[in-house]
């Protein structure tokens, strides 16, 4: 699997990122439930993540893995969204509820949105910037 020397430190460094992420969530005082799903997910983006890096196809996709790893924090949204409403009963029987804004799916999608757009404006403002460094 590891054909590299820099494949097994990017392995480690994201093995790393997946841990930060879990005491970032139990830090924020997240459930277990809650830090695990935020672990898992940030688990899969960084496997994927190292997968298309391993075969060189990372550097046009790097800002959907940023979009990727915001979205990975959404159970977190979703959890501080409910987690002060005590209902008796409430494990027997659904409960609907009015979230509030930060647990939407429209705040949760610009959410992931802003580091795309952030990291396509990085690529392209440093490709224009390399673009008229040649010309010059």
């Amino acid at each position: 699997m590891f054909k590299r020397p820099e494949e097994l430190i990017v392995a480690v460094l994201a093995a790393l990122w997946v841990v930060l992420a879990y005491l970032a969530a139990d830090y924020l005082g997240a459930p277990a439930q809650t830090k695990l799903l935020i672990s898992a997910l940030t688990l899969i983006c960084t496997a994927l993540c190292f997968i298309l890096w391993q075969r060189n196809l990372s550097r046009a996709v790097w800002p959907f893995f940023l979009g990727m790893l915001t979205a990975c924090w959404w159970p977190y949204l979703d959890w501080m969204a409910v987690r002060d409403i005590l209902v008796p009963g409430a494990e027997s029987s659904a409960i609907i509820i009015n979230k509030p804004w930060y647990a939407g799916w429209t705040f949760k999608t610009i959410l992931a949105a802003a580091p795309v757009v952030l990291g396509y404006a990085v690529k392209w403002k440093l490709h224009s910037k390399h673009k008229h460094k040649a010309v010059d």
